[in-house]
């Protein structure tokens, strides 16, 4: 008996042996830890006035489908900028959410920084754009990091392009108060040691990093928007987060106006249309929203309506991205996030549109 279990535990370890020995060898992502994985990903730190901020250190990193992305030591998207703006320089930041950061063009292609080299193009060599974008930020997060340190930069024109990311919380009542907590760096398993041992086990062990790492994403199931809680989806929009929509938009405004810059608004261009086929449907992040298709058709129209409402109200400059692009397939690889083509497209309407107020139109 003793020398059969003896036999079985030496073929327990030879197998395990023989199966790091393969992924090490033959695996395509080569040695992995939480660590090197995290060093792999955007860097994000906690603030009072947002979610998160990048950290003011240089990143360099691929993102999913091999863009370059590169933060500057300020921590943000982009080359280098001085706080104090140059003088002749007319300084445009756009705010938002990964759509304004635009999660899939390589270094100085997204579409904000297009524009500058559009408007450039066009003779407008006094311009300078600040891409303020950050993946899953909100309109209320655009109005604390234009509060706690966006004036600081002496905008001249601050832009803002938000709604998908607002529309995830229109299913709830609960206040913003009470809803989002702290952000901890902690909070995801595959990025970080759950304790000692498991660092251990990761640093040592390939094998046991990818069972590790399937039984993480089975328990916490994902996209590339973040962490999917559930299956259920609704179909109710909550008025109190209009109300709150709204508010976060007019107090953007009037905080431009209070720092001497001049507000635009945007609504956001999306795949999303009432009729969409199967191929479209499939690009949509329904369980990010938690919102059945139709509900979400519906709060689009509805951030459309409150940022034109606004834009009239206050006599605000508005850029109709919704109007001119939506509904176009080329043009976007989910929901709201731009294709190559789209953010293209999305620049030239943007420098067109600036080119007339820059003139005076």
């Amino acid at each position: 008996m003793k020398k059969k279990i003896i036999v079985f535990i030496i073929a327990v370890i030879l197998s395990l042996l023989f199966g790091e020995i393969l992924v090490r060898k033959f695996s395509k992502t080569g040695y992995l830890t939480p660590e090197i994985l995290k060093n792999l990903s955007l860097q994000y730190e906690g603030s009072i006035f947002s979610r998160t901020v990048f950290p003011r250190r240089i990143q360099d990193i691929k993102g999913g489908n091999g863009a370059d992305l590169h933060i500057n030591s300020q921590g943000y998207r982009g080359g280098e900028f001085t706080v104090n703006k140059p003088e002749g320089k007319i300084r445009i930041i756009f705010y938002g959410g990964s759509s304004v950061f635009d999660i899939n063009a390589t270094e100085g292609e997204d579409w904000p920084h297009l524009t500058e080299k559009m408007l450039h193009d066009q003779g407008f060599s006094n311009i300078e754009v600040i891409n303020a974008g950050i993946p899953s930020h909100a309109s209320f997060d655009s109005v604390g990091r234009l509060f706690s340190e966006g004036h600081i930069f002496n905008p001249d024109y601050v832009v803002l392009y938000n709604a998908w990311n607002d529309i995830k919380y229109f299913r709830t009542d609960e206040p913003l108060l009470r809803f989002f907590k702290p952000y901890q760096e902690s909070s995801d398993p595959l990025l970080n040691y759950q304790n000692y041992l498991d660092k251990f086990l990761c640093e040592h062990f390939q094998t046991y990093v990818r069972f590790r790492t399937k039984y993480y994403l089975w328990r916490f199931p994902r996209n590339d928007q973040g962490i999917e809680t559930d299956n259920v989806l609704l179909d109710e929009i909550k008025n109190s987060k209009l109300k709150q929509y709204k508010l976060n938009v007019e107090m953007f405004v009037d905080l431009a106006r209070n720092i001497k810059a001049t507000p635009i608004l945007m609504t956001q261009a999306r795949l999303v249309t009432k009729e969409i086929d199967k191929n479209q449907e499939k690009k949509i992040h329904y369980r990010s929203a938690k919102l059945t298709h139709d509900t979400i058709y519906e709060a689009f129209q509805k951030t459309d309506e409150i940022i034109k409402e606004v834009a009239k109200e206050k006599n605000v400059i508005l850029i109709d991205a919704s109007l001119a692009l939506t509904g176009k397939d080329e043009l976007f690889t989910d929901e709201v996030h731009t294709t190559e083509k789209g953010s293209k497209a999305l620049a030239y309407l943007v420098a067109s549109e600036f080119s007339n107020i820059l003139k005076g139109k």
